[in-house]
């Protein structure tokens, strides 16, 4: 049988195996991240038909006369070029610009992460070893998200690894005394919202009283200018009427006003110093203090006994001077109740926030996953992958630093689908002293030529296009080259079959 028959054959399984590489490189021409790949030939066993000779005095020298026996795959390289830079202007998309990788794992070992879970809080740091507690992947895409707890993870919903922020957990301790707190402020909310009621009721009456009383006034005195103080006539049935009103409205200022009086003494006397005992054990301070002084102040100064005058008299200026201070006074009271309700307001917010996790704007040392918290106002990555995050209270904390990856040979890491490097025998190792992946070993972006990090952006795949569609036609020739080969040769078999005949 002739050689060129296997040869052919070997090499329209190589140019199948480039076709391959080529449509898998054009299928993720859109692949955040993704690197492509090439391949190389290499020739294959080489016939040997008569071998070298050395020139002699009487003869020149004579090379090797070899026959190749087709080719095979050499390499299919991973091409580590970076990406061209897509702004994208989402906060949680980054580009690598330069070497690394961004780490990335899922967890193998629960009791070596502290992460939070169900209702107990961790403090996000890794135990130990980085690889003995996870599962150590890595990639370039950067698309990431948030999870529901606020870890920063992948799309597939690995986490990111790096350098943990300071989180504090609550103690037992604080916890109990955040729900002391508030309890007392759940205790308080009915009396206050009571007094709040009662208050807002008595302040109308005193409104209404005041309006009744100057409408009897301003009767009376039309009545008494205009006509004799007799019965008849359209003036004096307005006064008539207006009388009626303001005694009606007397009577129900009068219960409005005891309604008052009940609550607020009930409040100021037991349910306000309450309060002010329970903030006063939480903080050993009592900011309650001036507050409730200045309201006791108010509420000693709404007094008075406010009654009708006989019909066709006119209502005393002390009467209305006096509802008048009471009207102002009343406005000063529920100024004072705003702001217990305010100072209420603030104090069960210190109290509840007890009960939660808190940051610093320092990050741990330790290594660990990367935590937002769900009630950030807002939150930024900066180029050297520091986390940081503006809390409820306004102040800017750290939730982390995404580290960067660095490996010797790049191209000797695995694809294992999903964006996703690892790790293999020819990569290079990021674990210098055999004692698992630590902290230092993981680099920090920017630095000791580690890749800087680019928020708001994505680093798009490296394929060429132009060049895929290219090498496809290479590709494509050569395995038609290859066949007219197999096709020359059964020819030639045709025609020595033919001498028989």
């Amino acid at each position: 049988m002739l050689r060129s028959l296997y040869s052919g054959i070997s090499g329209m399984k190589n140019f199948q195996t480039k076709l391959d590489v080529i449509g898998n490189n054009i299928a993720n021409v859109n692949t955040y991240g993704f690197k492509k790949s090439r391949t190389t030939f290499a020739d294959l066993v080489n016939q040997q038909i008569a071998g070298a000779a050395g020139s002699t005095q009487t003869n020149a020298g004579t090379n090797p006369q070899q026959i190749g026996l087709g080719s095979k795959i050499s390499s299919i390289d991973t091409i580590h070029t970076s990406g061209s830079t897509q702004t994208t202007s989402r906060t949680l998309d980054i580009a690598l610009a330069g070497d690394g990788f961004i780490p990335v794992a899922s967890i193998n070992d629960l009791s070596r992460v502290n992460i939070d879970q169900g209702n107990q809080i961790g403090n996000n740091i890794i135990a130990g070893a980085i690889d003995s507690a996870v599962d150590m992947n890595y990639t370039r895409a950067g698309n990431l998200y948030l999870d529901d707890r606020g870890y920063l993870v992948t799309a597939e919903g690995m986490f990111v690894i790096g350098e943990t922020g300071q989180k504090s957990v609550p103690t037992e301790q604080a916890i109990t005394k955040s729900q002391n707190a508030l309890n007392a402020i759940n205790n308080f909310s009915t009396p206050f919202g009571n007094m709040t009621t009662a208050l807002e009721d008595f302040t109308k009456q005193a409104n209404d009283l005041m309006n009744a009383y100057q409408e009897y006034n301003d009767a009376q005195i039309s009545y008494t200018k205009n006509e004799a103080p007799a019965t008849g006539g359209p003036l004096y049935n307005a006064m008539v009427s207006s009388h009626s009103a303001l005694t009606t409205l007397v009577g129900q200022f009068s219960t409005a006003q005891t309604a008052y009086n009940t609550n607020a003494n009930a409040f100021s006397g037991g349910n306000i110093g309450a309060l002010n005992t329970a903030v006063a054990s939480f903080n050993s301070t009592a900011p309650l203090g001036t507050i409730i002084k200045e309201f006791n102040t108010t509420i000693s100064q709404i007094n008075g006994t406010y009654t009708v005058p006989a019909q066709g008299a006119g209502v005393p200026d002390a009467t209305l001077s006096n509802l008048n201070t009471m009207l102002s006074n009343l406005s000063n009271n529920m100024i004072d109740l705003e702001k217990i309700g305010q100072s209420v307001v603030n104090f069960e917010s210190i109290a509840s926030n007890l009960q939660d996790p808190s940051f610093t704007n320092k990050l741990s040392g330790e290594a660990g996953l990367i935590q937002i918290p769900l009630d950030a106002k807002s939150f930024s990555i900066g180029p050297d992958g520091t986390v940081t995050f503006v809390n409820n209270a306004g102040e800017l904390n750290v939730a982390g630093q995404i580290r960067i990856a660095m490996f010797a040979n790049a191209g000797g890491l695995e694809k294992v689908g999903g964006n996703l490097f690892k790790q293999s025998s020819n990569s290079g190792s990021i674990d210098k002293n055999n004692n698992g992946i630590q902290l230092n070993e993981l680099s920090i972006a920017g630095q000791d030529g580690a890749a800087s990090i680019i928020a708001g952006a994505l680093e798009m795949s490296n394929v060429d296009l132009s060049e895929e569609f290219t090498e496809m036609i290479v590709a494509q020739r050569g395995f038609q080259s290859n066949t007219k080969i197999i096709t020359t040769s059964d020819e030639i078999l045709q025609e020595l079959m033919g001498l028989k005949r």
